[in-house]
């Protein structure tokens, strides 16, 4: 365990225990985090072939988090990626397997997992409404009580099919397509799909232009009964995965390509007076050219998390990754602490679920971790 001295908002961080056989997997590229339960993607698995994928679930015991299960598909399968994104809420688990395509289209599909028994159980299985028409199913998922959402990530080219949302709603044993959101904006504006969250009424996607470096957007979808209606679009977005998270009527958004010099920013918004009005810009104290700040983010309801590179020792190279930790105050959102563990790959994923949150440290061809943060106030 590290321990970080006092400050405004205390940390301390606890390493998840890894299964011996995950050493190179991308263990902990994606995570999530709900009361008692976490869930850690492992999507270069090699449990059923070459790239697989897994998924492994832990629960909270006292003050330690002990294993708790392995998640694999029932068609498991060589070359699925299955642990590629991960979502929890309620006692419910859902895991993409996802993988891209060029022409040539394959078949991604997102996992429903439930406890029965004491153990988790395989209890859906989804693929895309549009048989691949609108590009990768799978790309992002986010659960919320009996809603789902997944993306399709389009052509990130930008010259072929544009990605969607797809909201799912569990009735009884199934989960039936429930509605089905484009993008407001055409293709060259950027393409829709590769980040997405739901909370309760509202619905976020953001949209890159990747490689073009152009600003991207953010396309913001309000429930009206059974309904999903496009409310608003926020432009403007620097950033090459435009990361985004939502609590309630607040909305983070990552700008990794924002800020002065490149040096990344994270975009707080709060829906008010029925529009989305900027509450907070939020910037590391110490902002670092070409920082990536805004990479991946969390939002609670007086904490965000942020992760993006951390100038060490006044060198002129990114040594390692951190991860920011902002509280809301009465003057406003502001820096308290930030979190380090040494490893570039730290802050590839993170979720936040009240005062504890889940950090993924992820790299090709090494071993991954998942660490356990308690952000609380003294």
């Amino acid at each position: 365990m590290a321990a970080f001295a006092p400050s405004a908002v205390h940390a301390q961080l606890s390493r998840l225990p890894r299964p011996d056989s995950l050493a190179t997997s991308f263990f902990g590229g994606a995570v999530a985090i709900d009361g008692n339960w976490a869930v850690v993607g492992a999507s270069d698995d090699d449990r059923c072939g070459l790239h697989s994928g897994s998924a492994w679930v832990y629960r909270r015991q006292g003050d330690s988090w002990i294993e708790a299960g392995e998640l694999t598909p029932s068609e498991c399968e060589e070359g699925a990626f299955f642990g590629s994104a991960v979502a929890l809420d309620g006692g419910r688990i859902a895991v993409s397997a996802f993988r891209t395509f060029v022409g040539r289209a394959v078949s991604n599909h997102v996992y429903i997992f439930e406890q029965q028994g004491g153990t988790w159980q395989q209890t859906a299985r989804l693929a895309s409404p549009d048989r691949d028409a609108s590009g990768p199913f799978a790309a992002a998922i986010d659960l919320d009580g009996n809603r789902l959402l997944v993306t399709s990530a389009g052509d990130a080219s930008g010259t072929g099919s544009n990605g969607k949302g797809f909201i799912f709603k569990r009735s009884g044993s199934r989960w039936d397509l429930e509605d089905t959101l484009e993008s407001p904006l055409p293709l060259r504006a950027g393409t829709l799909g590769m980040s997405a969250a739901l909370d309760d009424r509202w619905i976020a996607i953001s949209g890159s232009t990747y490689l073009r470096n152009e600003a991207g957007f953010v396309a913001l979808y309000r429930r009206d009964g059974s309904d999903w209606v496009h409310h608003n679009t926020v432009r403007g977005i620097k950033g090459f995965f435009i990361d985004v998270d939502l609590f309630g009527d607040r909305l983070l958004i990552g700008e990794s390509r924002g800020g002065m010099q490149g040096s990344g920013s994270a975009r707080l918004l709060r829906f008010e007076d029925n529009a989305w009005k900027v509450e907070a810009t939020l910037k590391p104290k110490s902002p670092y050219s070409a920082g990536a700040f805004g990479t991946r983010v969390a939002l609670g309801d007086d904490v965000a998390l942020v992760s993006g590179f951390d100038e060490q020792l006044e060198l002129d190279i990114n040594v390692d990754q951190v991860v920011y930790v902002f509280e809301r105050t009465s003057d406003g959102w502001r820096q308290r602490r930030v979190l380090d563990v040494g490893a570039s790959a730290f802050g590839a994923a993170i979720s936040l679920d009240g005062n504890r949150a889940l950090i993924g440290q992820a790299a090709e061809g090494a071993p991954g971790q998942a660490y356990i943060a308690t952000v609380h106030r003294p």
